[in-house]
């Protein structure tokens, strides 16, 4: 089985963060290994207060996973400040060119996700504005992938990215910041969903089917967690990418509600539940 990291905050209503990418890892017959960032106090309406978690307590958790376990991919999501940005980017920079833990993984590749988590569905923003720079100087150029929705490329690029052609130009831009490959997200564009995926040499179209559903909390953190997964299990980027598009799209097609806000997509879906008499 498969071990993929996700390194992200918590959302308490867990349909968000490191609780759907932990859902979405072992849906898709892997095994969710964690880091935690922050703390979110939230439910389906709002964001009501963040907690971050000190630095050193985060390369802890980076290092007790590292010295132990031989991973197959890595997913990064929410990770607040530029502390956080830099304490990550530190550890992973020091892996990745050699550092302690290179050879107990024992691996020549290891595919990375970085989900730019910017702002969440209710507005409430959760990433520090200063720690945008640092994101792109950190950790943007040790990524396999990066998958910025419309504003969180328009916010790394600093312009409003507002048609299919602004997409298919800002993926091709995102990839001076050092990453192999870039997902340009068009959900919040009119019309069927179209996604970018550009690499130095190709660029593609990811077409999707629109679900009309008010239950899409953490599609963002969904769709990076299963591209990761999707890679660590052995498919190439283009592959994975269309497959984890399709997943988001049955759990979508399967939301729930739990509150008075935003609704679930439901993450286990396509898996009958347990029935202990057989």
């Amino acid at each position: 089985m498969q071990k993929i990291l996700t390194i992200a905050g918590s959302d308490s209503c867990a349909g968000a963060g490191i609780q759907a990418d932990i859902k979405t890892i072992q849906a898709l017959g892997a095994y969710a290994l964690s880091v935690i960032t922050a703390v979110t106090a939230q439910n389906t309406r709002q964001v009501t207060a963040v907690q971050e978690i000190e630095a050193r307590i985060i390369e802890k958790q980076l290092e007790a996973i590292f010295s132990d376990i031989r991973l197959d991919g890595i997913k990064i999501g929410m990770l607040g400040s530029a502390g956080t940005v830099q304490a990550v980017g530190k550890f992973l920079a020091s892996f990745f060119q050699g550092g302690a833990f290179r050879e107990k993984q024992l691996k020549n590749s290891l595919p990375l996700v970085l989900d730019p988590v910017m702002i969440a569905k209710s507005g409430d923003r959760l990433l520090e504005e200063e720690a945008v720079e640092s994101l792109k100087k950190n950790l943007l150029p040790l990524a396999s992938v990066i998958t910025p929705n419309l504003m969180e490329a328009g916010a790394l690029l600093g312009r409003e990215i507002s048609s299919l052609e602004g997409m298919k130009e800002a993926g091709r831009e995102l990839l001076e910041f050092g990453c192999q490959w870039a997902i340009v997200k068009g959900g919040h564009l009119k019309g069927e969903p179209v996604d970018v995926l550009a690499n130095k040499d190709s660029l593609y179209l990811l077409r999707g089917q629109r679900v009309d559903t008010a239950c899409n909390h953490g599609t963002g953190c969904t769709f990076s967690a299963a591209l990761a997964t999707l890679m660590g299990q052995g498919w190439e980027v283009p592959a994975a990418a269309k497959r984890a598009k399709a997943y988001v799209e049955y759990c979508l097609q399967h939301g729930f509600a739990i509150g008075e806000g935003v609704g679930i997509p439901h993450h286990f879906a396509g898996l009958r539940p347990w029935n202990p008499e057989k």
